[in-house]
């Protein structure tokens, strides 16, 4: 086995550690532990790590309305777009139940750490408790 194929395995010690507050689920997570400013124009990142699939997390809700189950999904997600487009930027949102085109929170940056600390703020202060606001008002906002 060589070096290269060594490091691939440990791909997960590349990616910024994230902290999840309770009953969020981590769908997926590519987020590289790397600054983009830092980067060069040529390097192999701007292909596979800056992509608009980088990070989706879930948390459910089910409450029941009429002897009927009802169920809401807010999702917060991460991508950088253009894609691959080293002038491009990170592109964070949570979305409630599928709706992409209105989403309840937003944020554009290039800076990797600003992003986590968003996520960490959305999951723990802002978005905390999300699940009573719905089942009082029918929204978060």
């Amino acid at each position: 086995m060589n070096k290269d194929s060594m490091d691939n395995e440990k791909w997960w010690k590349q990616l910024k550690p994230l902290r999840l507050a309770p009953n969020w689920k981590m769908m997926w997570n590519k987020l590289r532990d790397i600054e983009p400013d830092n980067l060069k124009e040529d390097d192999d990142a701007w292909l596979f790590t800056f992509v608009e699939d980088m990070v989706y997390m879930t948390n459910e809700y089910t409450y029941k309305n009429d002897k009927k189950n009802v169920k809401h999904i807010l999702a917060v997600d991460l991508g950088w777009y253009p894609e691959g487009d080293r002038n491009g930027g990170y592109h964070l949102v949570a979305i409630l139940d599928n709706n992409w085109n209105e989403p309840i929170l937003e944020m554009r940056t290039r800076s990797t750490q600003k992003v986590v600390d968003t996520i960490e703020l959305w999951l723990f202060e802002t978005l905390k408790n999300w699940e009573n606001r719905i089942y009082k008002s029918g929204s978060i906002t």
